[in-house]
Order: C-alpha cells, then structure tokens, then sequence
C-alpha cells in the first residue's frame, strides 16, 4: 500500500531562520491573517471524515484509542500485553518520537491553510505568504501559564474569511474542542458518552461542558512550580537518561525530566472531577484520549520547543540506549531502544520511518523556534550561550532566592552560608504509576490543609504537585496491568512555599528540618481525595540541594543533593529509609 509520508510544513520564510517560526499562541492571536488561517484550518481538519487517514480524527488516534492501525504502519493489531498506541511514554524515545508527530500534524494543518488561502480575492499574495508561514502555535506554560481565551473560553472568535470581503466575522471556535462524529465507543466511561472534548467536565452527564474557572485555577497554582522545574532541568540536568522521561534517575539534579513536567500539563489541563464522589478526568487528562483536545497539539509542540533549548545548551548529547518499558504498537516492550530505533508510524518515504538521529534538528521537518533567530547554527558554543541566556530571561529569577520577603511581622532576612550557599530544598516523590489504574496527583502542603478538596490547589498552604499520566480504562489496558510495577518519579519545590513563612529566619537545615517536620503533608487526588494508604508505592522524600553563583557563571551551579530521609520516615507515604 502507498503510505502519507511525514514531510513537516513546507515552504515560507523566517528572516535569520533556517526554517518558518513555530509562535506562541498569545503571539499568534494577534496576527488577523495567521490566526484567521489556523482558525479556518483546524475547523477543516476536524470537520474531515474520520475514517480518513490525515482527518484530526484519526492523527489523534495515533496517541491512543480507539487502538486501530494508522497508514500502515505496523501489524494489523496492537499486542495487548504493550501500550495500544504509538506513543512512547517512560521510554528515552519520548521527546523525539512526539517531534515527528507534531511535525504530521503541522503539515496536514499548513495544507489546509493554503488550500484556503488560494480562495481569498483581496490581498491574495498576502493570504498566500501567511499560509506559507503558518506553523503549529506552542503554548509556553513555563512563562505564561494561562493560554488566550481564543483557547479556552471563547464559543466564538472574529477572523477574516475569504467571503467577508476583508471584515472581522465571528466564527465558531474550533480550538475550545473536537467535536466527535461519532462519539468513539471505545473509549472509557463517562468519555464515551461525551460529544466533545472537556476540560474539567462538569458532570458525567452527556450534557457535561468544561469549567474553565477550575482550569484557570490549576493552571494558575501550577505556574511558579513549572517555571522552577523548567530552569531546573535546563540548567542542571545534562544526560539524555535523566532529562527524557519519567522514570527514576535524576542525574542527581533533584528536578523533574521533561516528561515529567509534560505529565502535569496534561493532568492539569484535563482536570480530574468527580461526579456524586465519582472521580473521572477531563481528555487531556487520559493518555488514551488526550490527542483528540484542541489544546493538545499546542502543548506538544511547546514540549518540542523544551526539547530544541536543552539539546542548545547541550549539544554533544542525545539519544542513548534504554529499555522500551511498555512497548507501543510498533515496539516490542522487551526491545532496547535507541537513536537509531524507527519512529513509527511517521513514514520519512515509502520504505521507512523517521529515527531520532535524522530529528536532532528541527529545521529538515520545515520549522525552527524564535529563540534561534539570528544565530550562527554551525556556531554550537555560541549557540549554547546565546540560548543559557535566553532560558535565564524567560524562566529565570535572576539570582538565588533567599527568605526576606513581606511578612507580617519584622523579621532578619538571612544569608547565604559562608560558602556562598543557598540551599534548594524539594520533595522526591517516587509511585507506580498504574496502581490506581487512572491519573492522580500527589499534592503537597506545608501548612493547614482544607478540609474542601476544591480549595485544596489555591491554599496558601499548597506547596505543588507531582501527577500521575495514567490510562483510565483498565478494561482496554492489559498493557497497565502487565506493566503495574512501573515507577515514575516527580519533584516538587519548596522554597517558594518556605519563603512565606516570616518566622523561618533560614533555609540551613538546622532552621528547615523542624519546620518540615511539623508542616509539611500530602493527599493523593483522583478527582476525590483518596486514601493515602490506596497508594502503597508512594515514598515522599526530602532533599536539599546546595547552589551557588559565581560572577561568571551563566546558571546557578547545584551541588550534589542532601537526602534528610527522616523528615517523612515513619509516616504513610514517607521515606522507608529512617537515615
């Protein structure tokens, strides 16, 4: 059979860019023509058939359910005992296999728009070019956590169509949901009930909508928590096994990998609700379905993004050698995996896939960042510092935080060590990722925790969370179950929470310890506040990472991390090492 070979959006002009700017999304709701264009191609792409092979039905499908065959690629039927889809969760194939993917996604979005763009009689050079340059938008959570109403909230958005004759038009908003048609009856309760997409679904109802609010919210408590982890795994993490996916080993960097934080976006985009003390997840909330949201897309590609400064900042590393875990469609869970493993099902001709070692760079896929505008990419030292201080810019605090800030009652602002020291202080948090067999979240609190869940993530108290992205539909999910002692590993930071409490005078141990000792405490949430004892593989343990700056230093310098197991031994959840 003849296959749709993956090519990436073709054509247009970044000036200074080897290839078109992929744009944040706050960026691109601004330009009338781009956004007008991306407006018109999504509808088209979901309005297509779902049977065809590139409708947004079907390129979704490929991260999960319904579990079918997509191009040909790989046998008739998923082996039931590996992941039912293509995606590469857990594995060190997980950043590159998803840049092919968006790259699809890309093309068959850029065809559309210039399909589009051929029908405007105004400006038609103009329409032409836009589309030409029209790139997948990424949503850059790390620096602005909350996207655009245009993705959230608005039934309607104004854009300029081929037949309103250079007017702002209100047209329904493509990007708020995927309408199905039909619903999939594949996919777990209550989602197979549910005619579009949702994000925190106010019901298990068929009548059920998304409540932004509650997103709006978890998005807001998540966003100084993702913005530390992301200047964390830029700056500290520097192998390939610690920064690619969830599983355990850090490096030593006492941060979260890139899969992990990508992990939270999901759980905190799709939101988990519960129904009469039913908990059930919003689409982006479920590996399963997560591809089918509208938002899904954007924060992959900003996921790709993460992947491009990294790979800047260290440019003599990639992909190593690993362990595939649960295997996917086309990958045998028992195999090792590597740069030269295929990425199905992403066809780079008619005879092959595409491999990591040929994605190192993004430009071959037609696309490129703005953060690389302007620089030599033969350059590889002056690209590394050109993009060190570009991650300083954006997600940077400018120094090392130390405690001082307003508090109600006077108190020293202390120093750093005679060192020079600052201490980061952080929680480990090691579980299995399918032992509830649904996503959850471990939350953690220093301070009171409410009684009412729903208060639970705007709490001063609230210090951050770590998420579990997990199937919900045991019963289509052998993989799951075969694969139910896989651990996965999250971090959450806690200086930012320590630093509010006026009467903490340091963060040297001797002043922290007691002060975690007798504030610090977690929940497991699945949409209901769940039992900690439903999670025996949970082990929350307290580090603290000392970290200096030197005047000619570009990023803070970690030193290794301190571990001060009996902080939470004894206690459910806690360490199991006393010391």
């Amino acid at each position: 059979m003849s296959h749709f070979v993956t090519t990436g959006a073709q054509g247009g002009h970044t000036e200074a860019a080897l290839a078109p700017n992929r744009r944040e999304i706050h960026d691109l709701v601004k330009d009338v023509k781009q956004f007008s264009l991306y407006v018109q191609a999504t509808a088209e792409m979901t309005s297509t058939s779902q049977q065809d092979v590139i409708s947004w039905f079907s390129i979704a499908s490929i991260h999960g359910l319904p579990h079918v065959q997509w191009n040909g690629a790989g046998s008739d039927k998923p082996v039931s005992t590996q992941w039912g889809g293509y995606c590469t969760h857990g594995s060190v194939l997980f950043p590159t296999w998803h840049r092919p993917y968006v790259a699809l996604f890309e093309q068959v979005l850029q065809q559309h728009a210039i399909n589009i763009a051929k029908k405007y009689t105004t400006e038609s050079s103009a329409w032409n070019l836009a589309a030409l340059n029209l790139r997948a938008p990424y949503w850059d959570w790390a620096y602005q956590v909350v996207p655009p109403p245009e993705v959230i909230s608005l039934e309607k958005v104004k854009i300029i169509t081929p037949t309103s004759h250079g007017q702002m038009v209100s047209v329904d908003n493509p990007l708020i949901r995927y309408i199905f048609k039909p619903i999939e009856p594949s996919f777990p309760s209550p989602a197979s009930a549910w005619p579009t997409t949702l994000r925190y679904p106010t019901s298990a109802a068929v009548d059920a909508t998304s409540d932004v609010t509650k997103l709006i919210e978890a998005l807001n408590s998540s966003g100084p928590g993702l913005r530390k982890s992301i200047y964390n795994l830029m700056t500290r993490v520097n192998t390939w096994e610690a920064f690619s996916n969830h599983t355990p080993g850090n490096g030593g960097s006492a941060t979260a990998s890139l899969e992990g934080i990508h992990d939270s976006i999901h759980v905190d985009a799709g939101g988990l609700v519960n129904s009469n003390g039913v908990s059930h997840n919003g689409h982006m909330s479920n590996p399963a379905i997560a591809g089918f949201d509208p938002i899904f897309f954007m924060h992959h590609a900003n996921v790709d993004r993460m992947l491009s400064l990294w790979a800047a900042i260290n440019p003599t590393v990639w992909v190593v050698d690993g362990p595939a875990n649960n295997g996917t469609w086309t990958i045998s869970e028992k195999s090792t995996v590597g740069a030269t493993t295929e990425l199905g099902p992403f066809f780079s001709s008619q005879t092959g896939y595409w491999k990591s070692t040929e994605v190192a760079q993004t430009h071959p896929l037609g696309y490129s960042y703005p953060e690389f505008n302007g620089l030599n990419m033969g350059d590889k030292d002056a690209v590394r510092i050109a993009i060190s201080r570009k991650v300083n810019e954006l997600y940077g605090s400018g120094g090392l935080s130390v405690p001082g800030g307003p508090a109600p009652t006077p108190a020293p602002a202390p120093v750093p060590t005679p060192s020079g020291e600052i201490l980061e202080w952080s929680a480990q948090v090691h579980f299995k990722k399918f032992e509830l067999q649904k996503s959850f979240s471990v939350l953690l609190f220093l301070g009171p925790v409410p009684e009412n869940t729903a208060d639970w993530r705007t709490s001063p108290s609230f210090a951050g969370a770590t998420h579990a992205f997990a199937n919900s539909a045991a019963e289509n999910c052998e993989n799951c179950r075969a694969h139910s002692d896989m651990v996965v590993e999250g971090f959450v930071h806690l200086n930012d929470s320590l630093l509010k409490h006026p009467h903490l005078r340091s963060l040297e141990s001797a002043a922290v310890v007691p002060h975690l000792q007798r504030e610090l405490s977690w929940r497991l949430f699945t949409g209901v506040d769940v039992p900690l004892e439903n999670l025996p593989s949970l082990e929350v343990t307290v580090m603290a990472t000392p970290v200096t700056q030197g005047p000619g230093d570009i990023f803070p310098v970690a030193g290794t991390p301190r571990l001060f197991h009996h902080v939470t031994h004894g206690r459910q959840g806690g360490c199991r090492v006393a010391a």
